[in-house]
């Protein structure tokens, strides 16, 4: 409903003073996306589909050069970057398709299982890129269930169950008031205490008879 894909039935979106679902082109423009099922042209290089991004997004042609060979190196893919995405890794579609996001400096990213099937190295400097952005003041929404990761990375959490936003804060102020006098507790005792997954016994019954 943010990145405009779902119609809300109430409220509104609102990115960088412009209404999501009024001016939708306007606001698309100042946001970049990485969905968890990765929509791009397999039939182009991963430089083709940067520049093709780059024009869509309306980037100066210079600019674009110039972003495209930064990105393309700094997450790795300069020594593939001429060969078609079809035959890319699944790391590498996903690195391709957040150069892309990135492409055009947004104020607002979103991204869906971003270190999913990525490698160690990869997903460090995915984390120092999107760091660099916050301190730049873009704000970045991102969705995991790795909850170290979202430990290690979020400012703020929210925690949604049955598509229900059912606590939300700063890891401290979920810290307190989820587990009381707990100040150890990690996200992930926070997320089970939340949705009431705590204390489930989850014992196959059948181990304990041989």
């Amino acid at each position: 409903m943010m990145v405009g894909l779902l119609r809300p039935t109430a409220g509104s979106v609102w990115v960088g003073g412009v209404d999501v679902w009024k001016n939708p082109l306007q606001a698309r423009a100042l946001m970049g996306v990485l969905p968890e099922y990765l929509n791009i042209y397999e039939r182009l290089s991963g430089r083709e589909f940067l520049n093709f991004a780059g024009h869509m997004y309306g980037v100066p042609e210079a600019d674009i050069r110039h972003r495209s060979e930064e990105l393309l190196k700094v997450l790795t893919l300069i020594d593939d970057a001429d060969k078609l995405i079809v035959d890319y890794s699944v790391g590498m579609r996903k690195k391709t398709a957040l150069a892309a996001a990135i492409m055009h400096n947004p104020q607002v990213i979103f991204l869906d299982e971003p270190f999913e099937g990525i490698d160690p190295v990869s997903s460090r400097v995915i984390r120092d890129i999107l760091h660099d952005l916050t301190q730049r003041g873009t704000t970045i929404f991102f969705s995991s269930h790795i909850m170290e990761v979202v430990e290690r990375l979020c400012t703020r959490v929210g925690i949604i169950n049955q598509g229900i936003l059912v606590a939300e804060g700063s890891l401290q102020e979920l810290r307190e008031r989820a587990s009381g006098e707990d100040k150890d507790a990690t996200l992930e005792d926070i997320f089970l205490n939340v949705v009431g997954a705590r204390n489930e016994n989850h014992n196959l019954s059948w181990l304990d008879t041989q």
